[in-house]
């Protein structure tokens, strides 16, 4: 209801101003254009009613009635003169706009269909009838005579002609393009409107105003007056061409100003070539009837050829688009750069707001793979389109054909869809499927957001072009997939079967490895326990009597051996030397000074056999460590046989513990011989002697088992030693804060 009377309103705003725009337009015409006859050389309510109908159609009848009373009324007609007027202008304009309408009149003036539409329609039928129609109501009212009918006759039409020549097509460029007048042009333009202007408005005043008097020609000046007022008219002629509808219709009124204004005053053209005034009146309505619709026309002309030329190089600039698309997909295969490239260039080439490529996905979905959008509007890509308005359309899957909407409001759409338009802001949509072989494979999308437009036949042919060579490219790009994903397959078979031959070789090597390690545990290691129980029993052997006693020394040397050998043939049968086993440890909190201490006791015998003393450095407000006290039973034990075994009797040791970095720090130090750089490096490897080396016993078995304890249980082992300076191994354990019962490591 609002909005109906909003309507309402509206349209009487509109009925007033077009009363009071024409009876103004009527009184200005009569006032300061009357050269002391009837009727004036430019009605310039003749414009003004055919530019109303034009702007707001035939309802605006009844303002063009009333102010034509009005006007009648006001210069002193009588009623039924000024109802007579009324009712032939208003027929008039009516009949002038039907007649264009038919024509299909554009009011841009842009083509010389329409200018000669505007010309022989408006210009020339509807001002006959009006003109016939008031001269004849005037005669029937008295008001005309039979001797000045025709004269009469001649000056109302060719009135109502000047008036729709020259002010319509002003007020029509004031509607339409207004804001040309005011926009930011070069500095060349600008002083090209100035010079043009400057020559127009002289040579009018120098025709029709100077030279125009009787006594300046008299006096020698210009002494032949005849064809004198077309010497503005190249300077009109330029500004059609240059400045087109613009110039025309500006150009054509300052010259039809200047020679009403000239002729008013006496002076000019064409009073010098007739005493009479009408007919000075008839030559001036004439000539502005000439200017402007030669003006018109030429304007026209070069709006055409231009237009011609702008739709030439669209062309070109297409056939370049498809030539340099097709050549992409000739050359290349990255099909991701190609549908990049191409939605670019045709929002560029069609001036579109929205360009993307969608490709039809599995289970109904269409996922936009390319978009140009501009930067004003949101994006779809990386989107799921499930909820488009091209999903509400299943025909454009099945039959393959172009869809083309100019106003999308304009469709029966459902609620979701037109969430969705409102979302992406779509106001006009050119929608071309991509189908091969009947199978469909997405969508090449056009979208304008700024508002409703007309898709021209040249957009969709081009469109639908390329559209041709993307699915080509999609055709081409599925192939290289295909094949790509042949030789993905057979490669996949090479690397399994490589990683297959890989594998054994590696248990083959692992095989080989391990057949070494225990070859030379048994020729090195197990051989050096052998050979030193051997040594024992044959000492005993060359002992006179025949019973023999041993002493607890001997026999505890026996049991050492005999144990040195099981852990090794333990440890060979179980593979604890392979890198790749998995060592497990049951950690739990210990006090590292209780823990040394009992060791110490335990190697006294040790050390006094071996005249060497050591000395525990563990401070009593140690942190607890966390680890398995077997495991590290063996640790210590092995670093101290390797500290005993490789120095000469009475070296000196020393266990010491700090805290460093998080973690307990043991170093056990000596002063023996020391070793070098290299085989301290290679102390904790698993590494292999030389099967024919008998002068050094012992493969490192012990110190890498050290290495695999110390791992497992998240520290570091290591040893640093100088030649003659002694060694100190040293290694790190984690403090007792609530750890998990087990710690696994290879």
């Amino acid at each position: 209801m609002t909005l109906d009377r909003h309507q309402f309103s509206s349209k009487w705003v509109n009925l007033a101003l077009v009363t009071l725009a024409y009876w103004c337009g009527g009184g200005l015409a009569q006032w300061g254009m009357g050269l002391g006859a009837e009727v004036s050389p430019l009605w310039l309510p003749a414009g003004i009613a055919l530019t109303a109908l034009l702007i707001y159609g035939e309802e605006i009848w009844l303002g063009i009635f009333l102010g034509d009373a009005l006007l009648m009324l006001s210069l002193g007609a009588s009623f039924g003169l000024a109802l007579s007027s009324a009712a032939g202008s208003t027929l008039a304009g009516l009949m002038g706009l039907k007649l264009l309408r038919w024509f299909k009149f554009s009011p841009r003036l842009t083509r010389i269909q329409d200018v000669t539409a505007l010309i022989l329609l408006a210009g020339v039928g509807a001002s006959l009838f009006n003109g016939t129609l008031d001269a004849v109501s005037r005669l029937l009212m008295g008001y005309l005579t039979w001797e000045n009918l025709g004269q009469q006759w001649w000056m109302l039409w060719l009135g109502d002609c000047s008036g729709i020549l020259v002010i319509t097509p002003f007020l029509l460029r004031l509607q339409l393009a207004h804001g040309a007048l005011f926009r930011q042009h070069n500095r060349e333009r600008i002083i090209e409107v100035a010079i043009c202007s400057s020559l127009l408005l002289g040579l009018g005043w120098l025709v029709f105003d100077y030279h125009g008097k009787a006594a300046n020609l008299l006096d020698g000046g210009l002494s032949n007056a005849q064809y004198l007022e077309y010497l503005p008219f190249p300077i009109v002629v330029w500004a059609a061409i240059r400045f087109q509808t613009w110039g025309a219709v500006l150009g054509s009124l300052f010259v039809s100003l200047l020679a009403i204004a000239g002729t008013s005053q006496g002076v000019g053209p064409f009073v010098m070539q007739t005493a009479n005034l009408p007919q000075a009146t008839l030559l001036l309505q004439m000539f502005i009837i000439i200017v402007s619709a030669t003006a018109l026309l030429l304007s026209a002309a070069v709006a055409e050829r231009q237009l011609v030329e702008k739709q030439l190089r669209v062309t070109l600039e297409r056939d370049r688009l498809l030539a340099e698309v097709a050549l992409r997909i000739r050359q290349s295969l990255d099909l991701d750069q190609i549908f990049q490239t191409t939605v670019e260039e045709i929002r560029q080439l069609m001036h579109a707001d929205r360009v993307f490529i969608a490709s039809w996905q599995d289970g109904g979905r269409i996922e936009v793979v390319a978009e140009s959008v501009f930067s004003d509007y949101p994006s779809l890509l990386g989107g799921s389109a499930r909820d488009d308005l091209l999903t509400d359309l299943p025909s454009l899957f099945t039959q393959a054909q172009t869809f083309i909407t100019d106003d999308i409001t304009q469709l029966n759409l459902s609620s979701g869809v037109e969430q969705y338009i409102q979302r992406y802001q779509i106001k006009a949509a050119l929608v071309v499927p991509l189908h091969l072989e009947g199978k469909p494979l997405g969508l090449l999308v056009a979208h304008q957001c700024s508002g409703v437009r007309h898709w021209q036949k040249q957009e969709v042919r081009l469109l639908e072009q390329l559209a041709g060579q993307v699915m080509i490219a999609m055709s081409q790009a599925q192939l290289y997939q295909q094949v790509q994903q042949l030789n993905c397959n057979l490669e996949k078979q090479v690397e399994e079967r490589t990683s297959q031959l890989q594998e054994k070789m590696q248990e083959v090597q692992q095989l080989h490895e391990m057949k070494a390690v225990f070859l030379q545990a048994v020729s090195h290691d197990l051989r050096t326990s052998i050979m030193g129980l051997l040594m024992l029993l044959k000492n005993l052997q060359h002992r006179p009597g025949e019973s023999l006693m041993l002493s607890r020394c001997i026999l505890e040397r026996m049991i050492n051996s005999s144990d040195r050998q099981l852990a090794l043939i333990n440890a060979l049968s179980e593979d604890h030397f392979s890198e790749q086993r998995q060592l497990v440890v049951h950690c739990q909190p210990l006090s590292l000074k209780d823990f040394i201490d009992k060791l110490t006791q335990d190697w006294e015998p040790l050390l006094g056999e071996n005249k060497a003393t050591l000395t525990p450095m563990i401070s009593d407000d140690l942190p607890q460590i966390y680890g398995d006290a077997e495991q590290l039973h063996q640790v210590f034990d092995q670093l101290l046989a390797n500290s005993l075994k490789h120095n000469p009797p009475g070296i000196q040791l020393t266990i010491e513990a700090t805290v460093e970095q998080g973690m307990i720090c043991c170093r056990l130090s000596d002063n023996g011989i020391g070793m070098g750089q290299q085989q301290c490096e290679q102390l904790f490897k698993l590494y292999l002697r030389s099967l024919h080396d008998r002068r050094r016993t012992g493969i490192g078995l012990g110190s890498y088992q050290c290495r695999q304890i110390i791992e497992a249980h998240g520290g570091q082992i290591g040893v640093d030693s100088t030649p003659g300076k002694g060694c100190q191994f040293w290694f790190t354990l984690p403090i007792a804060i609530s750890q998990p019962s087990a710690v696994g490591s290879k």
